[in-house]
């Protein structure tokens, strides 16, 4: 009697506790939470106490069954198996004109060995224009690289070239170009990039993220060049230039130095007046047998054609007193066309030589200074405007 009644007590208990719970956690109409079964954990719970006859005190100790079921069910069970879709890799291909790496292919304009801008030109004269470009970058140029046309009007005979070396960062390549002045006039502007062999295109003056501007060939075909045939200080480095010292010199060379050198002055001081067109500047090496001597490639003479020139002495040299010789090689045989002395005296000599006799020729012309003293720092003269002339 006794064990009833205290069973009773304990399920009164329970069932008292139970209603308390449900009135304290009434769920609102959106919960998806599950509703206590008071009904059946009044049984499941009375059910246990019989079978097991566990007294009151364990009872209390059991862990509330109303919240281990259903905390699993707030985990996702599925979402770790599951891969997530991301846009991460790698392409598994390179685009045909891929940008390389920041500072890889990068150029710099050094200078216009031949052919400087505005440079005049008869109507289809043609001329090698050559550019000095360093490679500023951080990879090789190898010699599959080409040169190619971009814009402008095109004055040479393909728009693809070889570049002509394999040059590594920090050297410099001379790009020449052989071109041909229209036949009408007005100002003409070709411009040139590199072409790396996985398609990526670039100019000179860039950085790390731009592929920089062309370089590009600038002259001016008009009166002012009608009749020219030939300029030799606009393809003054096409010439191949020695001394009796060095043998082969650079071309354009150094201001300095006792082996020789040869440069274009775009505004050149002569004897007798400043000027604003280009002079040939030569300089013999120091000694008294020293010259300097330029040989231009081949020339097909027309009926009618003249070099004209002006030779002389550049101011602030007093001590100047130099040879010219104009010349000519046809069949290995060389021929001299005419011979001047020059000296700072105030005057210029004007050369003027009828070449018809060579009509229908092809021949290679050849520009000759010797020093006609000792004092080889002045030996300082000028080929003023060289050119042939029909």
């Amino acid at each position: 009697m006794t064990k009833t009644v205290t069973r009773f007590h304990i399920l009164g208990a329970l069932f008292a506790a139970g209603l308390l719970l449900a009135a304290c956690r009434a769920p609102s109409p959106e919960s998806h939470a599950p509703t206590l079964d008071l009904n059946a954990l009044y049984t499941q719970v009375a059910g246990t106490l019989v079978a097991q006859g566990q007294q009151p005190a364990a009872a209390t100790n059991t862990p509330a069954p109303t919240q281990t079921p259903f905390v699993v069910t707030a985990t996702p069970t599925s979402t770790p198996n599951v891969p997530v879709p991301t846009n991460t890799s790698a392409p598994t291909t390179k685009p045909p004109t891929a940008v390389p790496a920041v500072g890889c292919y990068q150029a710099y304009f050094v200078a216009d060995v031949t052919v400087p801008d505005n440079t005049q030109m008869g109507k289809g004269n043609t001329f090698t224009k050559t550019w000095r470009i360093r490679n500023n970058g951080t990879c090789a140029w190898s010699a599959d690289f080409d040169i190619v046309y971009q814009s402008g009007t095109n004055l040479a005979s393909s728009s693809v070239f070889d570049i002509p070396k394999h040059v590594n960062p920090g050297e410099t390549v001379d790009i020449s170009i052989p071109m041909t002045a229209p036949n009408n006039d007005g100002t003409f502007k070709s411009s040139w990039m590199i072409k790396a062999t996985n398609g990526y295109t670039f100019g000179v003056n860039g950085h790390a993220n731009s592929v920089g501007v062309p370089f590009f060939a600038l002259i001016r075909v008009g009166t002012a060049s009608s009749g020219v045939r030939y300029d030799f200080a606009a393809n003054y480095c096409s010439a191949s230039w020695s001394s009796n010292e060095a043998g082969s010199l650079p071309c354009p060379g150094a201001n300095s130095g006792t082996q020789g050198f040869v440069l274009v002055l775009q505004n050149p001081q002569l004897e007798t007046r400043d000027e604003d067109e280009p002079a040939i500047w030569p300089r013999p090496n120091h000694a008294s047998n020293g010259f300097i001597r330029g040989v231009y490639p081949e020339f097909t003479v027309q009926n009618g054609d003249r070099f004209r020139t002006q030779v002389g002495c550049l101011k602030n040299n007093p001590n100047c007193h130099l040879q010219f010789t104009f010349s000519y090689i046809l069949n290995g045989t060389e021929t001299v066309l005419g011979t001047w002395n020059e000296k700072l005296e105030g005057l210029a000599k004007d050369v003027n030589i009828d070449l018809s006799s060579l009509a229908g020729k092809t021949v290679r012309f050849v520009l000759i200074v010797k020093p006609n003293n000792t004092d080889y720092a002045q030996a300082n003269g000028f080929w003023f405007v060289p050119r042939i002339i029909n």
